[in-house]
């Protein structure tokens, strides 16, 4: 047969089976080399197994280290357990029942950051009316985080109707991921509505309060007109308020 280039060959137009020989100059030590041959199944024993998420290459928080992208594995406030399906979380620190009622101020942003520590996916979000305004509206709010102030919106639910007590639930799906920083809140149409918050002193400080040693911001404030929160809330100011407990339904 007339000598040829590997590129005139014919292909095989297969994986490499295990009977397959190869050809190789193997070094003889002494500066030469002798031709040899070697079967398929000795080079695929030397490569590395397929990795398998879960199985030859670990997970992290039940998430998989292979694909491309940035794995956010940080700490958090809230959420220390794995959460579990239908249970309730939120931004407490704390295991005192410490519920207090909470004015609602009209046209006033408030949120507040919560961090978790494990991915949560919540196929609700809740608020408690406890003193009933009539015609009083309210809209949870969510939104994502930069460089330590609200940025742009996450999630703005339905107007929720505050003129009659009790829970009021907004049903959407939302995940938290694990590390992140998220901001969560409310705002009115009208003043006032008393709902179930959470003490200060339960919450994540934010900021400690100008020339005090005393109390921290633990909210942070943006002026607004109710029906459309902006979706990037803009300039926001810390403030020293109770925050409306908005409890996360886990799907």
């Amino acid at each position: 047969m007339a000598d040829l280039k590997i590129s005139q060959l014919t292909a095989k137009g297969t994986a490499l089976a295990a009977t397959d020989l190869l050809e190789i100059s193997e070094s003889d030590g002494a500066g030469g080399y002798v031709t040899k041959s070697v079967t398929g199944a000795n080079v695929k024993s030397g490569l590395q197994a397929t990795l398998v998420s879960g199985t030859n290459i670990k997970t992290i928080n039940s998430t998989s280290l292979l694909g491309s992208g940035d794995l956010v594995v940080g700490g958090g406030v809230h959420i220390l357990t794995k959460t579990v399906s239908g249970r309730t979380y939120n931004a407490r620190t704390t295991g005192t029942n410490g519920g207090i009622s909470l004015t609602t101020p009209a046209n006033l942003i408030i949120l507040y950051p919560f961090i978790p520590a494990n991915t949560l996916t919540v196929s609700s979000l809740q608020i408690n009316v406890t003193s009933a305004t009539a015609s009083s509206l309210i809209r949870i709010l969510v939104y994502s985080d930069l460089n330590g102030v609200p940025s742009s919106k996450l999630l703005e639910s339905t107007s929720l109707d505050c003129s009659t007590t009790g829970a009021k639930t907004y049903t959407a799906s939302l995940t938290f991921t694990a590390g992140t920083v998220y901001w969560l809140g409310y705002y009115a149409n009208t003043f006032p509505s008393s709902l179930s918050a959470v003490p200060g002193v339960e919450l994540t400080p934010i900021s400690g309060l100008a020339g005090s040693f005393g109390a921290a911001n633990i909210t942070v404030t943006a002026s607004t007109t109710f029906g459309s929160a902006p979706s990037t809330l803009g300039t926001a100011t810390p403030a020293l308020n109770s925050a409306l407990h908005i409890n996360l339904i886990s799907a």
